[in-house]
């Protein structure tokens, strides 16, 4: 990592705080309009609520009924992440189950509101669900199949940000945000520290984007602004056992411990949704991990006999304009704050939403950053994939130095990085002349 000076020396026309999805996202969609960005991050990348969730790609369906526009923007943000970020999901789909305790009345509401939003929900008997997937409970009602997928909130984000850097941005971790910095009602830039050193600086920059997630509030409060931002905990449990192939989801209206997502040779149980003062609440809950589990063998009875990998817990940044509404009563929505309404020019904050509507968020933020810097570039990130395939003579000298059965997770995995890993490795082990 580069010394904090190199970073100090430079003006930069837009900061970006937060090393997470929506951090991430907005600034691949700054640098590819040709405006000169740099990311900030307190700890490592993807350190808050992108890695600490079950690690779904919604396809809006758990939203339909309830909030019909967060529907429609995760079925349209699922298909395009599947498209431009192939090497971060895994197709998996979903089912939607009903169990004997829960009543037809919402699959009834349900199914309605998922052909209003564009959903895709297919029915199938119980039987053909049951062969797809033997575990599930003998008893279950009724099944759907619906587009979900597993995501992998970590390689989303760092593939995010090595695209970023081919269009010149740059990026820094472990670099805490100490203050927003102003004259004259605009901002001029801002205080870091480098918490591992503790070195101490001012970055100078025209505009700062928050997107610090659960952290956003305590951001603005550094600028003096207020924002009605109020984390709220989930804890989830990830089982040693692939006992499910699919993503599975209870059909009822949502509540704790609804959704088993696989990942790789693992399954994740989630979620629960509690009240909490402090964006850094990452704690589990031991009484929440029983109760999820309880609630898990409705859907899955043989849950006791899969080994507990771990258990862990994140904190939602859940934004809303009434001060009432908390946890599951809260809008799973995004908003993007202009903080120019209040009197500081150059400054706006992101918040809310979920990963699935990571890209839809950095380019709304984006339309507004490019507008008050003048910068008419249209928005690309729906087009243009994260990751270039690799050229078949790269693949061809890949395959002299990476095991044939890791080949294709290695490419997958390290994107921009491949090329260069081949190199290493390939000097490692062959001749100079097979290293070439």
């Amino acid at each position: 990592m580069q010394e904090l000076s190199a970073y100090t020396r430079q003006r930069w026309d837009v900061v970006v705080i937060g090393g997470g999805a929506t951090g991430a996202g907005t600034l691949r969609d700054l640098a590819m309009r040709g405006v000169k960005a740099l990311l900030l991050e307190q700890r490592d990348l993807v350190h808050g609520t992108s890695s600490r969730f079950h690690g779904l790609l919604h396809s809006g369906a758990r939203y339909a009924v309830k909030d019909a526009e967060a529907g429609r923007e995760c079925i349209e943000e699922n298909r395009i992440l599947r498209r431009i970020g192939k090497h971060c999901v895994e197709e998996t789909e979903g089912f939607f189950v009903r169990s004997p305790q829960d009543g037809p009345e919402f699959e009834e509401q349900w199914v309605k509101a998922c052909a209003e939003c564009g959903i895709e929900a297919l029915p199938l008997s119980v039987r053909e669900a049951r062969t797809l997937e033997p575990n599930l409970a003998p008893d279950i009602v009724s099944v759907y199949r619906v587009p979900d997928s597993a995501v992998d909130g970590f390689r989303l984000v760092w593939q995010n940000v090595q695209s970023a850097r081919r269009y010149g941005a740059g990026f820094r971790t472990y670099t805490e945000v100490t203050a927003v910095n102003s004259a004259n009602g605009a901002v001029t830039g801002v205080s870091v520290r480098d918490t591992r050193t503790g070195e101490t600086g001012v970055i100078p920059c025209a505009f700062v984007v928050n997107a610090a997630g659960s952290w956003v509030g305590e951001i603005a409060r550094t600028a003096g602004l207020t924002i009605n931002v109020k984390p709220d905990r989930g804890t989830l449990v990830a089982f040693n056992h692939r006992f499910t192939s699919r993503v599975i989801n209870r059909l009822r209206k949502a509540s704790d411990g609804d959704i088993f997502v696989p990942h790789g040779s693992i399954t994740i149980l989630g979620t629960t949704s509690k009240k909490t003062e402090r964006p850094d609440d990452t704690v589990p809950d031991t009484g929440e991990v029983r109760e999820l589990l309880d609630i898990g063998r409705v859907l899955f009875p043989d849950i006791d006999g899969y080994r507990i990998l771990r258990t862990f817990a994140g904190t939602r940044p859940l934004y809303t304009a009434d001060p009432s509404a908390e946890g599951r009563g809260a809008s799973r929505n995004f908003v993007v704050l202009d903080h120019e309404r209040e009197g500081l020019k150059g400054m706006a904050t992101i918040c809310g939403g979920k990963l699935t509507t990571y890209r839809l968020m950095g380019e709304r933020m984006a339309d507004l950053v490019c507008g008050k810097l003048g910068v008419n570039a249209a928005c690309r990130t729906a087009i243009e994939p994260l990751v270039q395939d690799a050229s078949d003579e790269l693949m061809a000298r890949a395959r002299k130095v990476f095991p044939a059965q890791g080949l294709e997770q290695a490419r997958s995995r390290l994107g921009d990085s491949f090329a260069a890993a081949r190199q290493r490795a390939a000097a490692a082990l062959l001749s100079p002349a097979d290293a070439a």
